[in-house]
Formats: structure tokens, C-alpha cells, sequence
């Protein structure tokens, strides 16, 4: 079939050549009118005229193959360009599934981000549909979201350098998936670009290493121990600070979207979850936060009858 004649949209098909370049691509079509418009502007007689229509027609296709990528990044496959390898072939490989130890670092590290975005996204003036809010002060923001950061900085200290280049590159792959997300649901104007600038300002090692900084840990525990702070300091915190309505619409929300995601995971990447859940419990500090996150696996739904 043509490509002028195919819909507008994700184009998957397979190529079935033996070796790495086989496999399912996903590419993007642009649709009839602009596919036609471009190839307008090749004729000869034309020439002179082609860059504007033909340049806007390849910044769509890279953009929107941009944002594929993203989107399948989010649903937990591996991908590649697939001009690396076919110099021809258009648009992204999907190598397969991420392994499974990435599930539940993708589920903490998409929590994180996404309490802090709504966090400091939930202004004092209210959210632009016109629906009232009380919204969270700037300081307010500061002080919720500042153990949970504080948390990653100082991990960063306790990491080993190809974990540590690892996290950043999670946070960063994350990130522009859940960014390219909101775009498609929300349109582009109201995708908060927040998204984008969190992972530089995660992965800024702290001002001052912290004291258990010999102590190694790992990703995850890390993860959960900034997720946990997180949600700790928004059920901790008092009305002054977040009104009782948005610290539930937050809270609830991501919750909601950690209980989804482990609906789909076998039992075993539940299990370790929670045990995550604990360590990070067991190593708090101050006593409202231990409290509150060894109650958290049951208060949640997590910890089913019988575990």
C-alpha cells in the first residue's frame, strides 16, 4: 500500500529478514495531505519551493517517532532506531521486553517523578480547567518534596558509578516517556514540561555526602525509600501546608497507578516490592516517617490476606 494512501498514525508492521534487523517497527505516517504535499515539492519543476512543506513534513515524522519511542518505553520494551540496523528502515525496533528487574525499578522511578510533578504543579491560583483549588505554596512544595530529593541526591553518593549512570539514565528515559504521555492525552500545551527538568535536578549529587555514605545501597532501594518520603510527607503534613482535597487527589492518584501497574506483575515482583517498602521503613529516621511507611504496604492494598 502507498503511503499517501494509509491513515494518519502508527504504522507497525513486521519484517521478517533473518537477523537483528528483524523483528516489529513502528513508524509514523503522516497521512495523505501532508505525504502528498511533500512529494509535490520533489518534482523537478518544483524544486525551488520544496524546503518549507518537506522540512515541516520530516520534523513531524521525527517527532512523532520520538514520541513512540517514548510511549513504548513507558509500557516496558527495549527499543532502538531502526537506522541502526537497516540503513533503510524508517522509524523505531522494538528489541523486546525490558527484564523483569526493571519492572519495579520503572514502577518506583515513574512514582517519584510523578508525585513530585503533581506536587508542584498544583498551584494556589487553582488548574486551568477553572475548577477551584486551594493549592500548595512555594515553600510548602519545597518542604514535600525536599526529603524525597534529598533521598536520591544522597543515594547518588552511596552507588556505584555504572549504577549511578544507570539511575540518571532511568530517570532521564522515564521521564521523557511520561512527558510524551501527558502530550497525547492532554495536547502539548498543557504537558507539564516540568517532567523534562526533574531528572537533571535529581541527579545532582548533594551539597554535602551523607554520613552513611560508605554504606552501599541499590537503585531500588533508593527508589523506594524517596517514594515512601514522598507520600509520607504529604500524609504527614498538615492543612495549612496541602489542603486535605489535593493531598487525596495526589496521593490516591499514584497509589492508584502503583496498584495498576502490580495487577500485571507476577507474585514474586510484589513481594519484592513490599520487602523494598520495608527496608526503607526500617532504615528512617524519624519516627512519624517509620510509621507511616511500615503501615504503607497494607494501608494500600499491597500486602494481600495472608502474605
Amino acid at each position: 500500500m502507498p503511503l499517501a494512501d494509509r491513515q494518519a498514525g502508527a504504522c507497525v508492521y513486521v519484517d521478517t529478514i533473518d537477523g537483528p534487523a528483524g523483528g516489529v517497527h513502528v513508524s509514523w505516517n503522516a497521512g495523505q495531505s501532508l505525504t502528498e504535499a511533500a512529494l509535490g515539492f520533489m518534482e523537478p519543476d518544483r524544486l525551488d519551493h520544496r524546503g518549507p512543506v518537506i522540512e515541516h513534513g520530516a520534523r513531524v515524522g521525527s517527532l512523532m517517532d520520538e514520541t513512540i519511542k517514548r510511549v513504548l518505553t513507558l509500557a516496558g520494551f527495549r527499543t532502538r532506531d531502526a537506522a541502526e540496523l537497516n540503513d533503510l528502515a524508517p522509524g523505531t525496533h522494538v528489541a523486546g521486553r525490558q527484564p523483569r528487574q526493571w519492572f519495579i525499578e520503572y514502577i518506583l522511578t515513574e512514582g517519584v517523578l510523578g508525585l513530585i510533578a503533581a506536587i508542584r504543579s498544583c498551584d494556589p491560583s487553582g488548574d486551568d480547567s477553572g475548577e477551584s483549588a486551594a493549592g500548595i505554596s512555594a515553600e510548602d512544595k519545597a518542604r514535600l518534596t525536599g526529603r524525597g530529593i534529598r533521598i536520591v541526591q544522597d543515594g547518588l553518593h552511596r552507588l556505584t558509578d555504572d549504577d549511578r549512570q544507570e539511575f540518571a539514565r532511568v530517570f532521564r528515559r522515564l521521564a521523557g516517556a511520561m512527558y510524551s504521555q501527558a502530550m497525547a492525552c492532554r495536547g502539548f500545551w498543557k504537558a507539564d514540561r516540568l517532567l523534562l527538568e526533574l531528572p537533571d535536578e535529581l541527579c545532582l549529587p548533594a551539597q554535602e555526602p551523607p554520613t552513611v555514605a560508605g554504606t552501599s545501597v541499590t537503585r531500588f532501594q533508593v527508589l523506594a525509600a524517596a517514594y515512601a518520603a514522598l507520600l509520607g510527607s504529604i500524609e504527614l503534613a498538615d492543612e495549612d501546608t496541602v489542603d486535605d482535597d489535593d493531598a487525596v487527589k495526589i496521593t490516591e492518584a499514584w497509589t492508584g497507578t502503583l496498584l495498576r501497574r502490580m495487577g500485571q506483575a507476577p507474585d514474586e515482583d510484589r513481594q519484592e516490592l513490599i520487602r523494598l517498602f520495608r527496608e526503607a521503613a526500617c532504615e528512617e529516621t524519624d519516627s512519624a516517617y517509620m510509621a507511616f511507611a511500615s503501615g504503607f504496604p497494607e494501608a494500600i492494598g499491597l500486602v494481600e490476606e495472608g502474605d
